[in-house]
């Protein structure tokens, strides 16, 4: 695999989807570019951006050979990601977001294991920082290799969601080291027409499919930065239809295997659930309009399916209190508890 105009083994695409980030893309792109790693390529997509970000990428162009960049109109991150996977050279892709960084050794660490076992895909450990947090993350899962009976084994019961209403282990695909022809064969692309928690369904897929996986676990080689401001905090009632999008694709994606993924994907539509609901408390709406959306939300056919044979997750007093609120469609209730200022 040759890198254009440079002869070198380009050994890791680093893929990274810009937009509107002028304050952080200087930080990212440094990261990527003091790699110890050197064999690399880096695809800066920039996705219609309308800040400084178009020129800081054209200049980091001319710094750097192994840099590149697209520019393209804006069509959200999904498509971004899957513009530079096309695109890709290296032997394995890197996907990082546009205002995070990356530990200098990552690539180098990561590629070397992931050559090492012939794996699919490798996974490391992330710190969340930001102005008024920093804490390290971890997954629930053991460290080391998994082949293809043991991924069946130990992470198919958490290749959607964990039963206590948590994400799976790929959730954060940033973490992730992917080989490409991995990617390609499987034809495992982003849902470009889910602007919301695409990570989640492209990682269970990537699991499903893999046979040859290493997780890192305690090397803490990416760095995400925690921004309350983001659009995955803020309210956006068409994060729904991503959400119904998400269930319904994995469970059309799932049905033939012998593997019973039915209680997952119930507890991955409560979660997401749970989840838009609680958004709608942090919006700006009128306490009436909150809650004509929370009925909406509780009454939708897929969420009512959740409650077909349904087994009480193991979670808190209180979340087991708001889950029996959705299940008897209590609407009215949940609002006077949750909505009222």
């Amino acid at each position: 695999i040759i890198l254009e105009d440079i002869n070198i083994m380009v050994k890791v695409s680093i893929i990274i989807p810009v937009y509107n980030v002028e304050k952080y893309l200087e930080e990212c792109l440094e990261s990527a570019v003091n790699q110890t790693l050197k064999e690399i390529e880096i695809i800066a997509v920039n996705d219609g951006s309308t800040d400084s970000c178009p020129e800081i990428c054209d200049k980091y162009v001319q710094q750097d050979e192994r840099i590149r960049v697209i520019h393209k109109q804006n069509a959200r991150v999904a498509a971004a990601r899957n513009d530079g996977i096309k695109v890709a050279q290296g032997e394995f892709i890197s996907l990082i977001d546009s205002d995070d960084w990356i530990e200098p050794t990552m690539l180098e660490e990561m590629y070397s294991t992931a050559t090492q076992f012939g794996c699919d895909f490798v996974m490391c450990d992330f710190t969340k920082k930001g102005k008024e947090v920093e804490y390290t993350v971890s997954q629930p899962i053991s460290e080391g290799f998994y082949n293809r009976e043991r991924i069946e084994n130990e992470l198919f019961k958490c290749l959607i969601m964990f039963d206590n209403i948590e994400f799976p282990p790929t959730i954060s695909n940033w973490t992730c080291l992917f080989n490409r022809e991995f990617l390609i064969d499987n034809e495992l692309y982003y849902d470009e027409d889910i602007h919301y928690c695409e990570d989640s369904i492209f990682g269970s897929k990537v699991m499903y499919n893999a046979n040859r996986f290493y997780y890192l676990k305690g090397k803490y080689f990416y760095n995400y930065f925690y921004n309350p401001n983001s659009t995955t905090s803020k309210y956006n009632p068409k994060k729904w239809d991503s959400y119904l999008k998400i269930n319904e694709r994995l469970e059309d994606y799932l049905k033939n295997d012998n593997f019973d993924f039915s209680y997952q994907l119930k507890i991955n539509m409560l979660y997401f659930t749970l989840n838009m609901m609680s958004e709608i408390g942090r919006s700006n709406e009128s306490f009436f309009e909150k809650r004509k959306y929370c009925k909406k939300v509780i009454t939708n056919k897929r969420v009512r399916t959740i409650f077909k044979d349904f087994r009480m997750p193991d979670v808190s007093f209180g979340l087991k209190t708001v889950i029996n609120l959705i299940k008897y469609r209590c609407s009215w209730i949940y609002s006077v508890i949750f909505y009222r200022k």
